[in-house]
């Protein structure tokens, strides 16, 4: 059954034009075909100035199955290329997850057989590097993850035809975000003053529990960690389509301040998608290195840094994203105390701690509230 969502029959004419321009370089040209594909990683991450944020660089790579060690992971891309085609014309979604179990299979013979994929490393590999051929990210032709973000507060959801009013009950639970993102819409967030991501969904349920939301009129979210790219896209949607100010809280640790910045400036695994994913004004607030004296954190609530988290930091340093005086003088902090903290530190001050005096005074000093 052909697809009938224009935006999935243009994900398929690329696939049938990449799969043509192979066969023809094979049966016509008598040549190797080659797949370009923009390298991504540090090597080919660079700093706008004007954007204010990662983006990928003008670097390629070539894969060709001109080499006995090549060839699978060119037969790996075509083979995901196919299925991904597949799942379009049946108008299906997967995950990530499921992409790898669809196109699981064996090679070799009895002596020599193995697993198509070594891992779903691999898998998702060849999904990033449909992304990169055809410059579609991967939830136009709906490939999603599993959802991780949430939401709570005043705004108003349409997911497919049910509305979902995220301030009902959000004392007591959080929305997740569904990570088809494309699917849903926002309704309304006129009540809402602000938005502030949190690190962790801990933290987010203290600060829930304590009224925040009801107070300030805050919408909450977290991305649970490492965000999603649906939780990116919604912080995205609220600053610039809703005029929405953004704030961040994360640990104050290396990892911590990286993943605060995945909102901010996005990341060297996705510089090709920042457009879609960053959001250049938020702002992050907290928690700094220098908190940890400034709000006396006890000592047995700190955490001796590892040598992970000093190289980390010594490589912040270095990125030409990480040269504002602000982040510089952080991170001197870190290096010179060797010392980290998670927000949740702040329940040794009392459980009502965090939402009832650090984060309004954050939020004070950067003129949100």
């Amino acid at each position: 059954m052909p697809a009938t969502d224009k935006r999935h029959q243009e994900v398929i004419k690329k696939i049938k034009l990449i799969m043509k321009d192979v066969s023809a370089d094979l049966m016509v040209q008598k040549t190797m075909p080659v797949l370009n594909i923009p390298k991504v990683g540090s090597d080919n991450t660079t700093w706008d100035e004007k954007k204010r944020m990662l983006t990928i660089g003008d670097k390629m790579v070539g894969v060709s199955p001109d080499s006995t060690k090549k060839i699978p992971t060119f037969t790996q891309y075509l083979v995901m290329a196919n299925a991904v085609r597949k799942l379009l014309d049946e108008e299906m979604e997967s995950t990530i997850r499921g992409m790898y179990y669809a196109t699981l299979s064996t090679v070799g013979d009895e002596k020599t057989k193995q697993k198509f994929w070594a891992g779903q490393e691999n898998s998702d590999d060849a999904i990033k590097a449909i992304e990169l051929l055809t410059g579609v990210p991967r939830e136009e032709f709906s490939v999603t993850s599993k959802p991780k973000g949430m939401i709570s507060g005043p705004i108003t959801l349409r997911v497919g035809g049910d509305i979902i009013d995220c301030n009902l009950g959000s004392r007591a639970t959080s929305q997740l975000i569904p990570t088809n993102i494309r699917d849903v819409e926002i309704v309304d967030v006129k009540a809402a003053n602000f938005v502030m991501v949190v690190e962790k969904d801990t933290v987010l349920n203290n600060i829930r529990k304590s009224g925040f939301i009801q107070k300030y009129k805050a919408i909450l979210m977290t991305g649970s960690g490492e965000p999603d790219r649906a939780t990116r896209i919604m912080v995205k949607k609220l600053n610039e389509d809703w005029d929405k100010p953004v704030v961040i809280f994360a640990d104050a640790d290396p990892w911590g301040l990286g993943i605060a910045l995945r909102y901010k400036i996005g990341s060297e695994s996705l510089s090709y998608d920042s457009e879609r994913l960053v959001t250049p004004d938020a702002k992050v607030l907290g928690m700094m290195f220098s908190d940890i004296k400034k709000y006396k954190i006890p000592e047995v609530a700190r955490l001796a840094a590892t040598d992970e988290d000093i190289n980390r930091a010594n490589d912040m340093k270095k990125k030409p994203w990480f040269q504002d005086k602000q982040w510089q003088r952080e991170l001197k902090i870190f290096l010179e105390d060797k010392e980290k903290c998670e927000l949740d530190a702040f329940f040794k001050h009392g459980f009502k701690y965090l939402a009832e005096v650090y984060l309004p005074e954050k939020l004070r000093e950067a003129g949100v509230i």
